[in-house]
């Protein structure tokens, strides 16, 4: 596959997920467990982390997704060397995916599956209520507008 195509099939793949967030209530629920470093280490430059994060900002408050930081002062906690997806379905068994960086695995084995799941309700009790992770997001976003890099979240 040429390199322009491989661009191109990435990024309708990437919108097509973003329209999951759309208006409609009949998409998924997302719960995102999110590590502090994301706010704070930024990847890109301040007005663009501002944007981010308030679009992540903006979805929470539409209740399009939940959003949980997990302080870097909570470590050793589950999963916390994982990507992780706990996909639930009304008609079907539920799975689990994980994702490497180069690699993904779907987990369909009842007994794996109820392992992630239990780890994956730990790493919940470990993060922030979703509250006070929106209250993080907002409150880091608008010290990256004013120019300000975020220190530790603790």
């Amino acid at each position: 596959m040429a390199a322009d195509d491989w661009i191109e099939e990435k990024a309708t793949a990437r919108l097509s997920r973003a329209r999951l967030f759309g208006d409609s209530h009949d998409t998924p629920e997302y719960w995102a467990i999110l590590p502090e470093s994301l706010l704070t280490d930024p990847v890109v430059p301040a007005p663009e982390m501002a944007e981010q994060l308030d679009h992540i900002a903006e979805l929470a408050d539409r209740h399009r997704i939940v959003p949980q930081i997990v302080l870097r002062k909570s470590a050793p906690y589950p999963l916390m060397a994982a990507s992780l997806m706990v996909m639930a379905f009304p008609d079907a068994p539920p799975l689990v995916y994980t994702e490497a960086s180069y690699s993904g695995t779907t987990i369909d084995d009842p007994a794996l599956v109820k392992q992630y799941r239990k780890a994956y309700d730990r790493l919940r009790a470990v993060a922030q209520a979703p509250d006070a992770s929106l209250a993080m997001i907002k409150a880091v976003a608008e010290g990256y507008r004013n120019g300000k890099q975020p220190d530790r979240l603790e």
